[in-house]
């Protein structure tokens, strides 16, 4: 049976709710932390879909009081510190530290190509400088450059680095990173691939990072439970309705279109509103249309879309 390490289960890189102003909508970030906990899972806030790199440091520190605020207590709060600025990574941590949060998670900087070594070096001197324990996170379809796994591993060791989390592609390079760590008490892998959630858990993965599961989180959730209990069926059609729904924003999209219509879904439960940040542009009417018409193929309302039955 599989050990479960202190940082686990359904971590979701959360939407940022905002209002018509683009001023945090901090009834709205109530709402989807709720609506996250009762799925099951963890907010993650200012992450990639967060669109954290547009968010003023006033917005991101009113954005962690209250996700902390309605998350205490009830599920483990990670709050990205990613940034160009060393310094700001580091004191944005020890605000959000002050605050509350439990974990910090970090991908590279990304206006200077960065050799291994560059990151190396970088990921060392963070976890040194921060409080709180931090994640890497791996990203290359934002910051174009990859975590080598020998890098991911030699950074296993600093006391303060608890896990990595793995969006970048790669079936083989998957299956090699849970080997690496699955026998690590002090090491957990969190997958950021949302298509590959069971077969990551079978492997041993210790959590999932889906941005679908703003949406649908108790999907993830079955997944994440299901594997573990050996019911691998339940796990499997719980993957495919995922799937599904998670192609009704991503196909044939690119991220700064992806995340306006995945809020554009959210807006149609309540969840939050359309508005996003520049660069990103509001859905357009067509794709909002298409976008609306087919997720009514999975439920017109929360509990259904989130259901296998």
């Amino acid at each position: 049976m599989k050990k479960i390490k202190k940082y686990n289960g359904v971590v979701v890189p959360m939407v940022t709710p905002l209002r018509a102003d683009l001023s945090i909508d901090l009834d709205a970030a109530g709402v989807l932390v709720n609506h996250l906990i009762e799925g099951g899972c963890h907010p993650f806030v200012l992450g990639t879909t967060g669109e954290s790199s547009s968010i003023s440091l006033e917005s991101k520190i009113a954005l962690v009081k209250k996700t902390v605020e309605v998350a205490k207590g009830k599920a483990v709060v990670y709050a990205g510190i990613s940034g160009n600025c060393f310094q700001e990574s580091v004191d944005q941590a020890k605000m959000y530290t002050d605050l509350g949060v439990d974990v910090l998670v970090a991908h590279v900087p990304f206006y200077y190509p960065l050799s291994q070594n560059h990151i190396l070096n970088y990921f060392n001197q963070l976890a040194s400088a921060v409080a709180l324990p931090l994640i890497i996170y791996n990203m290359p379809m934002t910051t174009n450059m990859s975590i080598d796994l020998e890098t991911a591993d030699a950074l296993s060791k600093h006391p303060n680095i608890v896990g990595y989390k793995e969006s970048e592609r790669g079936e083989e390079r998957m299956a090699k990173a849970i080997g690496l760590w699955k026998d690590r008490e002090d090491f957990a892998y969190l997958l950021g691939w949302a298509a590959k959630s069971y077969e990551g858990m079978l492997l041993g993965a210790d959590g999932l990072v889906p941005s679908t599961g703003n949406l649908t989180p108790q999907l993830y959730s079955t997944i994440y439970e299901s594997v573990l209990a050996g019911n691998n069926a339940a796990a499997q059609k719980a993957q495919e309705k995922s799937d599904a729904i998670s192609k009704i924003y991503q196909e044939n999209q690119i991220l700064c279109n992806a995340i306006p219509i995945l809020k554009s879904l959210l807006a149609n439960y309540k969840l939050c509103t359309k508005a996003v940040l520049l660069p990103m542009i509001a859905v357009n009417e067509a794709d909002e249309k298409t976008a609306l018409e087919k997720i009514k193929n999975y439920g017109n309302d929360l509990k259904s879309i989130n259901s296998i039955e």
